[in-house]
C-alpha cells in the first residue's frame, strides 16, 4: 500500500498548492500564501502569524490545510509546518474562524490526526457551543480522537445542570468504560470537572479497590488529576496508592505527598525508601529534602531525624534550596555524562545518516562514539538492571522485543552486536520512537541520543513533542534524558526541551 500513501501525499500537496495559488478576499492572506509557498520555516512562521492576525474563516482554512497536510511540504516534511501553524491557530479568537475549526472536526473523514487536533483546539477555545460537536466526536472510530474530545469537554465551562452538561456526562460515562485507557481516564477527569459533586464517589472508586480501572497508567492519570478535581482527597488517596501494584501509580502518589505540607505526608514518604523501583525511593528523598530542608542521604538517617524532630517540626518558609540526591551507591554507570540511576532503562540510539559525520570534540564519527558510550555504560551496569536498546531513523528496531533484557555478559554482547549491525540511513523520526518506548510500562528511564532535532514525524518541533510527551506521561511517568551530538544551538535546544519536559538531564557534544 506504499503507492497509495504516495498518491495521497501528492494529492494533499496539490490541494494545498491550489489553495495557496487562489485569490484571497484579504490582501494580507495573499501575502501569507506567498510566504507558505516559500517553504522556509521562518517564512512559514510569518505566514502563520499573518493568518492569526487576520483572524477570519479564510485564515483558519489556510492554517487548517497546513495542519491537515502529510508527506513532504514545499521544502520540508509536513510536520515542520504543522508545528509552526499550531503556535498561531490556538490563538484564533473570531467566533466564525473557530467555528471553521469545529466544521473541520465534523467533516474531515480521512485524517484522524486532524480530527484529534481540532477537538483539542475546541477545548482550548473553550466555547460552550462546541459541546455537541465534541460529544459526537466521542463516538469517533479512532481512540485518539475520542481521548482528545473527552479532554476538550472537560475544559468547557458548561452549567452543571444544563442540557449540554447532562448529555456530555452521559456520553462520557460510556467512554469511561471503553477499551482505550487514555480515553477512559480523560472521560473520568472530564466528568469530574463538569459535575464534581455527582461524580466524586465513582471517580475515587476508579483509582483504587475492586472498581479501580484495570490499567495502571489510567489509575496513574486519575490520581495525577486529583489535585485539580478533588484537592481535599489528595493526601488520603495518595497514601493508599503507595500500595498499588503498579510503580507508576506509586510514583504519582509520592509526587502528591511530596508537595503536601503535613506530618502525615512525611510519615508516608519515609516508608518509600525500600520501594522495589529505585527511582521511587530517590523521588521520595528529593521531595523530603524540598519539604524539610534536610539533606540526609541514607534511609536510617532520615528515620532517626524524623523520630527525634517530628513532634516539634515546623515546615520551613519559602522553597527549600536543596539539591536532588545523587545516584551514589546505586551504580557507577554513566552514559554520555549522565548517570544511570534506574534498574529499568532504555537506550535510544540515532542511526540516521547524520551519525556518519565527525564528532570533532571526540576525534571520531558520531556513530563510533555512540557505540563506545553504549559499550561503556552496559559494561558498568550492575546485576539486576533490566535494559533495552533501540536504534532509530525513519523507523526503529528493538534489541529485546518481548521485554527488557537483564544485564549479563551474553545480553550485553548481543546488544552491542545488534547496534553495530544496524546501518546508517536516511532521516530520523524522534517522536515515533519516543512515543513507542515511553508507552512501555516496564521502562521508567530513557536515554535518547540524537545527532540533532527530528527531521520528520507526526511531531517535529519541541513545542508539540513536549506537549504530547507531557500528555502521555500523565499515564507513564517516564523520565527522558537527552544527548545531542551537534554543534547547532537550534538542534541542541530541541533536545534540551524534551529532557526538561520530563524532568530529565541534557548533555551535548560538538
Amino acid at each position: 500500500m506504499k503507492w497509495l500513501s504516495k498518491v495521497l501525499n501528492v494529492a494533499a500537496l496539490l490541494s494545498l498548492c491550489t489553495l495557496f495559488l487562489s485569490a484571497s478576499g484579504d490582501p494580507r492572506l495573499d501575502r501569507a500564501k506567498e510566504l507558505f509557498r516559500d517553504g522556509a520555516e521562518d517564512t512559514c512562521r510569518q505566514a502563520a502569524r499573518i493568518c492569526r492576525e487576520v483572524n477570519t474563516v479564510e485564515a483558519a482554512e489556510i492554517m487548517l490545510d497546513v495542519l491537515d497536510s502529510t508527506g513532504f511540504g514545499p521544502s520540508l516534511p509536513a510536520g515542520h509546518y504543522r508545528d509552526i501553524v499550531w503556535e498561531e491557530i490556538v490563538a484564533l479568537t473570531d467566533p466564525y474562524a473557530k467555528a471553521r475549526v469545529e466544521l473541520e472536526l465534523k467533516k474531515n473523514k480521512s485524517n484522524p490526526w486532524t480530527r484529534a487536533w481540532c477537538a483539542q483546539l475546541l477545548g482550548i477555545y473553550g466555547d460552550q457551543d462546541f459541546a455537541l460537536s465534541l460529544i459526537k466526536a466521542l463516538k469517533d472510530k479512532d481512540a485518539m480522537v475520542q481521548a482528545a474530545a473527552a479532554e476538550a469537554l472537560g475544559r468547557l465551562p458548561l452549567p452543571v445542570d444544563g442540557a449540554a452538561s447532562v448529555k456530555a456526562i452521559k456520553a462520557l460515562t460510556k467512554v469511561s468504560h471503553g477499551k482505550d485507557a487514555m480515553s477512559r481516564a480523560n472521560a473520568w477527569i472530564a466528568m469530574a470537572k463538569l459535575n464534581p459533586k455527582a461524580n466524586r464517589i465513582a471517580y475515587l472508586a476508579a483509582t483504587e479497590g475492586r472498581a479501580a480501572d484495570k490499567d495502571g497508567g489510567a489509575r496513574c492519570a486519575l490520581l495525577g488529576a486529583l489535585k485539580e478535581v478533588f484537592p481535599l482527597d489528595v493526601e488520603a488517596v495518595s497514601a493508599r496508592a503507595l500500595s498499588d501494584e503498579d510503580w507508576r501509580v506509586r510514583l504519582q502518589a509520592i509526587e502528591h505527598l511530596g508537595t503536601t505540607e503535613s506530618k502525615t505526608a512525611i510519615d508516608r514518604l519515609m516508608e518509600c525508601f525500600d520501594d522495589p523501583r529505585p527511582v521511587l525511593g530517590r523521588s521520595a528523598v528529593t521531595h523530603l529534602r524540598a519539604l524539610t530542608g534536610q539533606v540526609h542521604r541514607e534511609p536510617q538517617a532520615w528515620q532517626a531525624w524524623w523520630a527525634e524532630k517530628r513532634e516539634g517540626f515546623k515546615f520551613p518558609e519559602g522553597d527549600a534550596d536543596v539539591e536532588a540526591p545523587t545516584s551514589e551507591g546505586l551504580t557507577v554507570a554513566v552514559y554520555n555524562g549522565i548517570r544511570v540511576d534506574s534498574d529499568h532503562v532504555a537506550f535510544l540510539i540515532d542511526k540516521s545518516s547524520a551519525m556518519a559525520e565527525n564528532l570533532s570534540s571526540q576525534g571520531m564519527s558520531k556513530e563510533m562514539f555512540a557505540q563506545k558510550q553504549l559499550e561503556e555504560v552496559l559494561g558498568k551496569l550492575p546485576e539486576g538492571v533490566n535494559f533495552n536498546v533501540y536504534t532509530y531513523e525513519l523507523d526503529f528496531e528493538v534489541f529485546s522485543e518481548k521485554e527488557p533484557a537483564e544485564v549479563g555478559k551474553k545480553s550485553i554482547r548481543k546488544a552491542l552486536e545488534f547496534v553495530e549491525d544496524q546501518s546508517l540511513r536516511g532521516s530520523k523520526d524522534i517522536w515515533k520512537i519516543l512515543e513507542h518506548v515511553v508507552n512501555d510500562p516496564e521502562i521508567d528511564t530513557i536515554y535518547l541520543l540524537s545527532s540533532g532535532e527530528p527531521d520528520t514525524g507526526k511531531y517535529v518541533h519541541w513545542n508539540r513533542v513536549t506537549e504530547h510527551l507531557r500528555d502521555i506521561n500523565r499515564f507513564q511517568k517516564v523520565k527522558v534524558h537527552t544527548i545531542a551530538y551537534s554543534d547547532s544551538q537550534w538542534h541542541r535546544d530541541q533536545l534540551e526541551k524534551i529532557a526538561l519536559a520530563s524532568g530529565g538531564e541534557f548533555k551535548w557534544f560538538d
